[in-house]
Order: structure tokens, then C-alpha cells, then sequence
């Protein structure tokens, strides 16, 4: 559907869960995770056509949530479903990391961690933003894809952050 209004137009038609993640850089396809293709309990991203057409499948095999690179030759993401969204400060088997894949040849860069719950990338220039508790409540990060650092960017000792999206000059939480 347009910004400024209309008639919301269908893109897909699968009749499991075909979930809008976000946009290639150009603006011209959407990104979006589906189970179509899943032989367990996993999503895969795809992207379509903003008017339509045939869903073309990402290299990953799983992938929950994620935003490209500015120049579309990377990607990053969270591969793993986040199994119970009500734990605070999980640290088992089931926590969320973030990987940055470069899509022509499958290169993997993990960003820093330790069992941590990372969430929501957003990538606008050199650096992914997202969002961790791995300092306590869950507040905003940046990692520097050039120089390959962390920072939290916004004390937090309060609530946890939900969500984090981008916008062209902006982020929003």
C-alpha cells in the first residue's frame, strides 16, 4: 500500500504465514520470512516484487529477522526463532545471535557475543544496530562492521526495549 494511503495490494499467496520483515535497499522488493519451505519448526527470508510476482528464496536456510546491507551485498539477521519472548536474561541453548552473510558467497561474520539475546538489526551505513540485553535490560547496540567492535550506544536501567526500526535519517525504539 502506498505511504500516503490506498488500496493495500496482496503480494503473496501461500497459505501458511508470509510475514513482512522489510525492504531490499532500492525499495523495489519486499523481505519477507515464510515456513513454506521448512521441514521443522523454522523460517527462511524471500523477497517479492513490490508489485508482484514470484517469490525468490535467500541463501540462508533460517532466518527470523533481519535488514540488508545499504549496497545489498550483505545481509544481516537473526537465524533463530526466539522461542519465549517473556524470559528475562536467558542464557541457554535457544539465545539469539546475530550473523552477517554476504549473499554471493555465503561469507559468515558473527557479531560478538556471549550467549546473549540479540535482536532486531538494523543496518544503516558501517554500522548494525540492534538490540541485546547483554549488560542487563535489554537497550540499544552498534556494531562496526570496519572495525569490528560493540557498543552499547544508550544506558538502560529500567524497562526493556521491544523493538528498533530505521528509517533514512533515524532509528526508532
Amino acid at each position: 500500500m502506498p505511504a500516503a494511503g490506498g488500496v493495500p495490494r496482496r503480494l503473496t499467496w501461500h497459505p501458511g504465514a508470509d510475514v513482512a520483515v522489510g525492504w531490499t535497499p532500492d525499495g523495489k522488493r519486499v523481505l519477507f520470512r515464510s515456513d513454506r519451505d521448512a521441514y521443522a519448526d523454522f523460517n527462511r527470508f524471500y523477497t517479492i516484487p513490490d508489485d508482484g510476482g514470484w517469490p525468490e528464496a535467500l541463501p540462508m536456510w533460517r532466518a527470523e529477522e533481519g535488514s540488508f546491507s545499504p549496497d545489498a551485498f550483505r545481509i544481516a539477521y537473526v537465524p533463530n526463532l526466539k522461542w519465549q519472548n517473556a524470559w528475562k536474561r536467558y542464557r541457554g541453548g535457544q539465545t539469539t545471535p546475530i550473523y552477517l552473510v554476504r549473499l554471493k558467497d555465503l561469507n559468515l561474520e558473527k557479531i560478538p557475543r556471549d550467549n546473549s539475546n540479540d535482536s532486531n538489526p538494523v543496518w544503516k551505513g558501517d554500522t548494525v544496530y540492534f538490540l541485546s540485553d547483554r549488560n542487563g535490560p535489554v537497550t540499544l547496540f552498534g556494531y562496526e562492521t570496519k572495525s569490528k567492535t560493540v557498543k552499547q550506544l544508550i544506558a538502560n536501567g529500567g524497562l526493556d526495549f521491544k523493538s528498533l526500526s530505521a528509517g533514512p535519517d533515524a532509528l526508532v525504539y
